[in-house]
């Protein structure tokens, strides 16, 4: 038995998901008007395969699609065929931006004002917040996404962190569990950066080592933190699992050198 109550078998899943980390399942899917020219823009640097303008959406890990104002027939069907599919989607709607497009929820559509370029910034961000931790591996290899993807799994970890440290009745019981959580954001951040994950278990294991080890670090800091506060309750408890979890993250680059022995 490790520190805070993590086991063998967790440690195991810890390095099994580490040797697939950087495994990127299926491309971003880009159509609509002008999709060849936005494509481009977010595969520049990057992997070009990776961003495809034809195929089926349900088979793309997002879907990003170009409408010219109101949507017409076409647009409709390919949105709906996504949605269906449980792919998420980003609409980036050129002209009028006033009418409804509909599949799309009204935070992941982008605005394009008229005579204006594609907003690169502004998609990244929306694509990072729906690709989730499927993002990670994509960034890897298409840089335009990088720093959207990192701020998105470092707000993601540090909300999840302080929401499990909120709701948990007993200050104990959730440790284990948010130390975990933070070694596997240290991992898909060390991803994004491009550090090829190991596929070989022992390497895998030494990969996670080093992210798990701050992580439980973090919690002990976190809870002498919390006991010694003139203030108690979950709130407060929450609070500090974020900011600890947001300070790890911030020492993940470090983290990143150990595991490349730089």
């Amino acid at each position: 038995m490790m520190p805070l109550g993590i086991g063998a078998r967790d440690v195991l899943a810890l390095t099994r998901d580490a040797q697939h980390g950087d495994v990127v399942a299926r491309p971003l899917l880009v159509t609509g008007v002008l999709a060849e020219q936005l494509a481009a823009a977010l595969a520049a640097g990057g992997d070009r395969g990776l961003v495809v303008t034809s195929g089926d959406p349900a088979q793309a890990a997002a879907v990003v699609r170009v409408v010219a104002g109101a949507a017409t027939p076409d647009d409709e069907a390919h949105l709906r065929a996504a949605t269906r599919a449980l792919v998420p989607v980003v609409a980036v709607q050129t002209g009028i931006s006033a009418v409804r497009l509909p599949y799309v929820l009204a935070t992941d559509v982008i605005e394009v004002p008229p005579g204006q370029g594609f907003p690169t910034e502004e998609i990244t961000e929306a694509l990072a917040a729906a690709l989730g931790h499927d993002g990670a591996p994509l960034a890897a290899r298409l840089p335009v996404l990088r720093a959207a993807v990192e701020r998105r799994r470092v707000i993601d970890g540090a909300v999840a962190a302080g929401a499990l440290a909120a709701l948990t009745r007993d200050g104990g019981p959730h440790l284990p569990a948010l130390a975990l959580a933070q070694a596997r954001m240290v991992s898909e951040l060390a991803v994004v950066e491009g550090v090829p994950a190991p596929r070989d278990t022992r390497a895998a294991a030494e990969f996670v080592a080093p992210g798990l080890a701050a992580a439980v670090v973090t919690g002990l800091v976190a809870r002498t933190v919390v006991r010694r506060l003139p203030v108690r309750g979950r709130l407060v408890d929450g609070a500090v699992a974020a900011l600890a979890t947001a300070a790890l993250a911030a020492l993940a680059g470090r983290i990143g050198s150990v595991r490349s022995g730089s």
